[in-house]
């Protein structure tokens, strides 16, 4: 038999069983279905209870796989996360040290997918890189190396 009207704690439990949530995300799906504060509250509390929902874990493990992804730079990921409702504070703590690495495979993967074989060598083309590259939070340093390495290749 399904049950018509599920509670603040089912309804929780059926988006977290959907995909990962923040907290604060978690709440704002639940009051705009129209169900009481203190019913949220006490879902919420259940669910951090019993490590159904854990914001810290959620968002580290959220960041490490995009981090080793290498798909997006560091600023995009703490976008994305910050957007998800995790804080702010929290994720800048999570990224390492040292991010050169990443960032210029990152950045060299987006740019190769985009202008490998696709760009001349030239100003114009050097210009294209660098806007979308900077358009995806790489930093000037990042860019230029990558810029060097794609128009290298494609000269070749």
């Amino acid at each position: 038999m399904i049950q018509k009207n599920k509670t603040a704690l089912m309804k929780a439990t059926d988006l977290l069983s959907r995909q990962d949530q923040s907290e604060k995300i978690l709440r704002q799906k639940l009051l705009a279905r129209q169900y009481e504060e203190s019913e949220v509250d006490a879902a919420i509390d259940k669910l951090k209870k019993y490590n159904y929902l854990n914001d810290e874990e959620t968002c580290k493990r959220l960041f490490e796989n995009l981090y080793d992804d290498e798909k997006l730079s560091v600023k995009q990921i703490c976008m994305k996360l910050q957007q998800r409702g995790y804080d702010s504070d929290f994720i800048k703590n999570l990224i390492p040290a040292e991010t050169y690495e990443h960032e210029y495979n990152a950045a060299l993967k987006i740019a190769a997918k985009k202008f490998v074989g696709k760009v001349s060598p030239d100003l114009k083309g050097k210009q294209k890189i660098w806007q979308h590259l900077a358009s995806k939070g790489f930093d000037s340093e990042i860019i230029g190396a990558v810029a060097e390495e794609i128009l290298h290749n494609n000269g070749d």
